[in-house]
């Protein structure tokens, strides 16, 4: 019970943020033994479809140069099936002079619900109780009225709306030593169009390098 609770809760939270932001982070971690700020970040975008990895790593790439950092995306030199091999990798890296290496994919999906119960409003005023028992309201007592009132009633169907939540990681690393610098795990709710849902995720990303003193 209290799991389900806590899922419920959660994604009303997520509900609530969506008119800013779909994504918010569930958990993010920065070593203390990196003291220094990234200056040029090679982004590696690991996704299904390349039209989705070009607009993820070009929202990066446009996201961080507000922030004075240079991103260089990866699929102008890095083809997605050498994506897993790390002596590529590494050669690009350091052909593009890069000092970190983000790499972001999707790791989970589910579907969650929420369920309005629903409601009956009616109006302030009806039958009551007082010192000699029960008394029906002045309006009861001619049937006109008394019909007309009904009227007065709402009624509000129960529903349920679904809302897919996918859970994404986020890494960065120091091109010298291949250590981590930085890690996120987020959560995004998938709804409406593919490109505002990239930007919001990214800015929540900056975000939190920028809260971590890294940008």
């Amino acid at each position: 019970m209290k799991k389900c609770i806590f899922r419920l809760a959660m994604v009303s939270a997520v509900m609530l943020l969506s008119a800013c932001s779909s994504t918010v982070v569930t958990g993010s971690w920065k070593s203390p033994d990196f003291t220094g700020k990234i200056q040029e970040v090679y982004i590696i975008g690991i996704a299904k479809q390349e039209s989705t990895r070009r607009i993820f790593e070009d929202e990066f790439r446009r996201q961080l140069a507000s922030y004075g950092v240079a991103g260089v995306v990866s699929y102008a030199d890095l083809p997605m099936s050498t994506e897993t091999n790390q002596d590529a990798i590494a050669a690009k890296v350091k052909m593009n002079g890069a000092d970190s290496v983000l790499m972001a994919r999707a790791v989970g999906k589910r579907t969650e619900q929420i369920v309005n119960p629903g409601y009956v409003s009616r109006p302030g005023y009806g039958s009551g109780y007082g010192g000699d028992g029960y008394f029906p309201d002045p309006y009861y007592r001619n049937y006109g009225s008394y019909y007309a009132r009904s009227y007065d009633v709402v009624y509000q169907p129960a529903t349920v709306s679904e809302f897919e939540i996918v859970t994404v990681e986020a890494n960065l690393y120091n091109a010298a030593s291949g250590e981590l610098i930085w890690s996120a795990q987020l959560e995004t709710m998938v709804e409406g169009n593919l490109g505002k849902l990239i930007v919001d995720f990214v800015a929540t990303v900056t975000k939190d390098l920028k809260e971590k003193g890294l940008l």
